[in-house]
């Protein structure tokens, strides 16, 4: 299968960080949109998302550098250049330091970073994400269980099982499904038949990948409970 290129960037500005785009919930901008140039600087592709369900607008940095703000609960934001390395993440509500901790980014190499658990006490969860293009007329689907307190989950695609038994923070990896195809992905908890969340009917374009994961506190009503959300990784 071919990979996407990565990173030779064509002029790399006097700052540790380079922001593709601001916060979305739609279409992610991958940093492969940039061609090749002269690439005399180790760089990563990270996308942040929050969700810790009772986190207030976050503003994240790369050790001192801000990267994006106002990422509310269930925001994530596009694909932001990092040089590699051992790198401090920290968010905050203003300027005050929520959480704080270091990551370890490889070159060439892209991350969606979760800011995990109720803010009093999170973590980060750094995920790998694959851009290996999907065959022809294919669409790659990831399942993330981002539920805090839920125990193992199965991911359903139009009442079929697709992804089995993922507990909070595991990932699935990639699973390839036909492209082009109107899809109604349910949320079940492990070997159950009765759906739990329900998403959006939903087209993945066929050539993209995606990453579902679910959200919320398990047991919470309302709007920080159990939930979903799609993403666009490219």
């Amino acid at each position: 299968m071919k990979y996407l290129n990565l990173f030779k960037i064509i002029a790399i500005a006097a700052i540790m960080v380079f922001t593709v785009a601001g916060c979305t919930r739609t279409y992610v901008r991958p940093a492969y949109y940039y061609p090749p140039g002269n690439a005399a600087t180790d760089v990563a592709a990270v996308s942040f998302i929050n969700a810790s369900p009772d986190a207030p607008a976050l503003n994240l940095y790369l050790d001192k550098n801000m990267v994006g703000g106002s990422y509310r609960y269930a925001d994530h934001s596009n694909y932001f250049y990092a040089y590699t390395g051992t790198r401090t993440a920290s968010v905050y509500e203003s300027s005050t330091q929520e959480y704080s901790a270091n990551i370890v980014l490889t070159r060439d190499k892209y991350y969606s970073l979760f800011l995990a658990g109720k803010i009093a006490s999170p973590e980060y969860v750094l995920l790998e994400d694959s851009l290996t293009r999907p065959a022809i007329g294919k669409t790659n689907v990831r399942f993330v269980n981002m539920s805090l307190g839920s125990g193992s989950l199965d991911l359903v695609a139009n009442g079929t099982l697709l992804v089995n038994g993922r507990t909070y923070k595991q990932n699935s990896g990639y699973v390839a499904v036909a492209g082009d195809t109107k899809y109604i992905f349910t949320i079940r908890d492990h070997g159950s038949t009765v759906d739990k969340v329900t998403l959006p009917e939903t087209t993945l374009a066929a050539g993209h990948s995606y990453t579902i994961w679910a959200k919320g506190v398990y047991t919470d009503p309302g709007v920080t409970g159990l939930g979903g959300e799609i993403m666009t990784n490219y």
